[in-house]
């Protein structure tokens, strides 16, 4: 049977608010994970291997061929990358003539779906191109569809950005992984100091 006098022997220098530290937890680890899963600025197929990174899409239904480059061959994140459609027919060779296109760039490479568009492009001699800037290395799904008053095609190209050289990553790509994992770090160093705070006042 406990006597009297067993709480006054009770040491008074372990007391601690639970609630009041499981609260202070559990905010820090709320504030650090909606930081850390900001996005970094936004599947596809295999891309062509051939040199010229040329791609065909053929459409025999409605008698069309086209072909899609890039350039630079080999893209650099935060650089611009030219997306040239050359829009041809099947049997002769011939441009098609006076064409609008729909371009829709689709990624999740990181995981996190992401999609760039271009519309009201205008191609009167069947070629055009687009400029992108890509800001992750990854496998980049094109989809383009072109129309005019007599044909609509809805064709499909892959871009490949290979991850980047320590020499040539841009600083934009830096300072989007670094500024994210600053905010993390100074953040939890200010919880760790109130929390060291809070225990001292507790303790006493």
């Amino acid at each position: 049977m406990l006597s009297k006098y067993d709480n006054e022997i009770r040491p008074l220098s372990c007391r601690v608010n639970y609630p009041r530290v499981s609260i202070l937890l559990s905010s820090m680890l709320i504030v650090i994970a909606a930081i850390t899963v900001l996005p970094n600025t936004i599947s596809g197929q295999t891309i062509s291997s051939d040199r010229t990174t040329t791609q065909s899409w053929i459409d025999q239904k409605n008698n069309i061929k086209i072909q899609f480059t890039y350039s630079p061959e080999k893209p650099i994140i935060y650089k611009p990358i030219q997306l040239k459609f050359d829009v041809q027919n099947l049997q002769t060779g011939s441009h098609l003539k006076n064409l609008t296109a729909r371009v829709v760039i689709v990624t999740n490479s990181t995981g996190q779906e992401r999609s760039f568009k271009f519309t009201n492009i205008t191609a009167p001699d069947g070629i055009f191109s687009i400029k992108q800037i890509f800001p992750e290395w990854g496998v980049y799904q094109v989809i383009c569809r072109i129309y005019s008053e007599d044909v609509s095609v809805l064709a499909s190209f892959k871009v490949l950005v290979p991850i980047q050289p320590v020499g040539i990553i841009s600083t934009n790509y830096l300072n989007s992984l670094l500024l994210p994992a600053g905010l993390v770090g100074i953040i939890g160093a200010v919880f760790i100091l109130i929390f060291i705070i809070m225990m001292k006042k507790e303790s006493k």
